[in-house]
């Protein structure tokens, strides 16, 4: 299908003749008008997924279909956020809120949780977003460098520590080298293991009673609705962890009840266009709250990692591009490094710019850099203060909550499926990745 993306651009450049997309779904405001997608291309954009039978697929892979085919997989993030999930799913989350009802009542210090890769990024938006005084709280440990293990744990009495060990293979490098670098191999009665290998957190020495399975087939970047994200249970309580997955799946029945009209599908539209029409090689992510501070480099993994492909599903080279780089940071620090370029440089990007609607300096400055971005400069001005004009999609959150990020995660998710399924990618493995892994275990042992 990938060649029937090979639009002419020459056909979509009436940008005056333009989509009004503004929506609101469950208190987030995506408003897509100040984008200026054609409306010519709208349709052809709508005739490509009903002839290509997009929602259907999409719907197959939420149903369970086996759609990670180079693994022989199913995608099963989505059964953790469903309301009937299968047995097994809800099985997983009972026991994991179980278990981190307990935690909650235990005296602690501090909890320190080893990740990398999705099983960090994730909690990490999460706990930022939604846990107060996270860091007070929880201690992240992301990798290999010891720097990291001293500076983070120094002073700490890790007799009155929480470990949690988030890993889905029980294997992975950075996370177990870093577990044994900073406790070697003590406090195992106080260490949970999060994993799909039970087996292998059992004969590491995990107690039983303490390793909290998941599914094998949900992927890492797809993991934060799964036990991966039992930070947010534990520190925050089954209320507003299940409120969380509700967020998730009103984004899940938006897409497939609306379709077409669903911000998922509109973003996915957006990028599109931007990647494959104006050939922007790069999406840039701003956020104006603190608590998303982390939300860019969350969608980056999600979206890199699944669709940095060049191989189509029937194994076959890709003939256009895929996925564009993924780049962006908190905006009040970002106006002071790399906006000039923004506003004056040669490149051109696919802009979304995200803030919740606070009475605030933060908001003032989304709203005036926004207005900025979109209306540009007069131009009887000398022509070194001219800025360009720019097209960015404006996300505003009515209240930072679980409801709503568990919106906005989804609806990224979403989109960036919608995306693999129009460049006709597995967005479901990551090869490039594993070579890595390979080849420093090489060096490692």
């Amino acid at each position: 299908m990938n060649s029937e993306l090979n639009f002419e651009k020459n056909n979509y450049m009436d940008r005056e003749n333009s989509i009004e997309y503004i929506r609101k779904v469950h208190g987030i405001n995506f408003d897509l008008s100040n984008h200026k997608i054609p409306k010519k291309f709208h349709e052809d954009f709508e005739k490509l997924a009903q002839e290509n039978r997009i929602f259907e697929k999409f719907q197959a892979i939420y149903n369970g279909e086996k759609a990670n085919r180079t693994e022989n997989k199913t995608v099963t993030h989505f059964e953790y956020r469903k309301k009937d999930p299968h047995k097994k799913f809800k099985d997983e989350t009972d026991f994991m809120l179980q278990k981190a009802d307990q935690i909650s009542k235990k005296s602690f210090d501090k909890i320190i949780f080893f990740g990398i890769g999705g099983s960090q990024l994730g909690p990490l938006l999460l706990g930022e977003a939604l846990i107060s005084n996270f860091h007070e709280k929880v201690v992240m440990i992301t990798g290999s460098d010891p720097e990291e293990f001293s500076e983070k744990t120094f002073n700490l009495n890790l007799e009155k520590c929480i470990f949690l060990v988030a890993s889905k293979s029980f294997s992975t490098m950075e996370t177990i080298n870093s577990f044994e670098a900073v406790t070697n191999k003590n406090f195992l009665k106080s260490t949970y293991a999060i994993t799909s290998n039970v087996n292998g957190a059992l004969e590491y020495g995990i107690p039983q009673e303490n390793i909290i399975p998941f599914d094998g087939s949900t992927g890492g970047r797809f993991s934060c609705w799964s036990p991966i994200s039992i930070l947010l249970a534990i520190l925050e309580g089954e209320k507003k962890y299940k409120s969380f997955l509700e967020g998730g799946m009103n984004a899940d029945h938006d897409l497939l009840e609306n379709k077409t009209l669903s911000p998922s599908f509109m973003l996915s539209c957006q990028d599109i266009y931007n990647n494959n029409i104006l050939k922007n090689q790069t999406t840039l992510i701003l956020n104006y709250d603190w608590k998303l501070r982390s939300f860019s480099k969350y969608a980056q993994q999600l979206e890199m990692e699944s669709n940095g492909k060049s191989i189509d599903q029937n194994n076959q080279a890709i003939n256009i591009d895929t996925c564009p780089i993924i780049w962006g940071g908190y905006g009040p620090e970002s106006q002071h490094s790399f906006y000039q370029m923004v506003y004056q440089g040669t490149k051109d990007f696919n802009i979304n710019i995200i803030a919740s609607l606070t009475e605030s300096l933060n908001f003032y400055q989304f709203k005036g850099q926004s207005e900025s971005l979109i209306a540009g400069s007069e131009k009887e001005i000398e022509k070194y203060k001219i800025t360009n004009h720019r097209t960015p999609t404006l996300i505003t959150i009515e209240e930072i909550s679980p409801l709503s990020i568990g919106v906005l995660m989804a609806s990224w998710e979403n989109k960036a499926i919608l995306n693999s399924l129009f460049w006709d990618i597995n967005a479901f493995d990551q090869w490039g990745v594993e070579l890595g892994k390979l080849n420093t275990q090489k060096y490692f042992q």
